[in-house]
């Protein structure tokens, strides 16, 4: 009877481990820069993605993404080297109900510039790469209320949100409110993305209401923008931006063009309407074959005395990457 057991047990872990369907990526990123300060930086990222999932539980899925960087910085002892988890998380996807625990992104906002209300991992329009955004140690909750709405809430540490989306005719709606501990806000906010009409020409917005639980003080922040795909690959995407808090006004414009299958031009133009500060962020990209692209790009600031943008140097860099 104990064999038996044992052979039982044995076909049921070799059953189990046979239906895993284990899937591993590796890619290299190398960002060299230079500054006006005289700075030259390189930046090394070894990226390992592993996916997990089963034949038998479809609706559960598992990834964990290792990064080991290493920064260098033109100075002396400035050479470091860091391994930590990028994203880390397992998801439970059935009809009506989705669950996601771990390191992980959260889908807030949609801004493509600035993104007010995302009190997790919002948009950084000045990084080189702000497709990066770093993930947070959360819970996540959605339930289907139909096919056009949803109810989502997330639980971070220091911040949480509950949201309810859905698309009414005219284009996806959702209120939403998030606590934010580390900046003493409570937040009341929306989003709002849909086509003007039967333009081509796509709208969005989201904003809210941000209480300050130290002072009382309430303040009002937003983005309004459009974006215009024409038929030969350029697009166009603006993007106004208010804060109340500092009665700040801020406009962004991108443009981008793609001549051929191997090429990309990209242009971002932030202007800060008040004090009339801004900078460009022109850059240009090359797929030097199906696993490995070239860029390069710049960030040039302009300004002067005590404005937003003046006093920071103008940046350089040469981006490669390469995926195994």
């Amino acid at each position: 009877m104990i064999a038996q057991f044992r052979s039982h047990l044995k076909e049921i872990f070799l059953a189990g481990f046979l239906g895993f369907a284990p899937g591993l990526a590796l890619e290299n990123t190398n960002i060299a820069a230079y500054d006006e300060l005289y700075r030259i930086t390189d930046f090394n990222r070894l990226r390992a993605d592993l996916t997990l999932e089963h034949d038998r539980y479809p609706n559960f899925f598992a990834r964990l993404m290792v990064d080991n960087t290493t920064l260098y910085i033109s100075r002396s002892g400035s050479l470091g080297n860091t391994t930590a988890i990028y994203r880390g998380y397992v998801q439970y996807r059935g009809v009506s109900n989705f669950w996601s625990i771990g390191r992980q992104r959260i889908p807030l906002g949609v801004g493509r510039i600035w993104n007010p209300i995302d009190v997790f991992n919002p948009i950084d329009s000045q990084a080189i790469e702000p497709e990066e955004r770093a993930g947070t140690e959360s819970l996540r909750y959605e339930y289907a209320l139909s096919e056009l709405a949803n109810l989502d809430a997330t639980v971070a540490q220091h911040a949480g949100a509950i949201r309810l989306k859905g698309f009414l005719d005219f284009a996806d709606v959702a209120m939403v409110a998030i606590f934010d501990d580390r900046n003493h806000e409570d937040i009341l906010g929306w989003e709002l993305e849909g086509q003007l009409l039967e333009t081509g020409i796509e709208l969005r917005s989201e904003g809210g209401s941000f209480h300050d639980r130290l002072t009382g003080n309430r303040h009002t922040e937003f983005i309004l923008g459009a974006e215009y795909g024409f038929a030969n690959s350029l697009t166009l995407l603006t993007e106004y931006r208010y804060c109340g808090k500092n009665s700040l006004d801020h406009l962004g414009i991108q443009v981008s063009y793609t001549p051929g299958m191997l090429l990309e031009y990209h242009l971002l133009m932030v202007r800060n309407l008040d004090d009339q500060s801004g900078f460009f962020a022109p850059s240009i990209e090359y797929s030097l074959s199906d696993e490995m692209t070239l860029s390069g790009g710049a960030f040039l600031y302009y300004g002067s005395g005590f404005d937003e943008f003046a006093s920071l140097p103008d940046r350089y860099y040469l981006r490669w990457f390469i995926h195994f």
